[in-house]
């Protein structure tokens, strides 16, 4: 999620719906008491919000260059992966930055 000033990480998911096709849904915005009306309590079943960003499609793939030790996140591939020679560096152990440039 890309918000002005406020990014996190994020999933969703999609479904298939027959004569349709594959969907975004999003449960978690999908929340009745922030909606102020039917439109946008189900505006994330088949909807979704511009400040998405896709960083994989599927879990659990395989990282090129594969990984000497296991991986810190086995389902998901939000954050990076980092090893050194002596082992795996779990996401306590390191940084990271993510500037985001908004474009109109």
């Amino acid at each position: 999620m890309m918000h002005p000033g406020a990014w996190n990480l994020h999933d969703w998911a999609e479904i298939y719906l027959e004569g349709i096709g594959w969907v975004p849904v999003d449960q978690s915005f999908g929340i009745p008491v922030f909606a102020r009306s039917l439109e946008e309590e189900y505006f994330f079943l088949g909807g979704i919000d511009s400040w998405r960003m896709i960083v994989n499609s599927d879990y659990s793939a395989p990282l090129m260059p594969e990984k000497k030790y296991p991986r810190s996140e086995t389902v998901d591939f939000q954050r990076g992966e980092v090893e050194w020679e002596g082992g795996n560096l779990y996401f306590n152990k390191w940084k990271y930055k993510m500037d985001i440039e908004y474009l109109n």
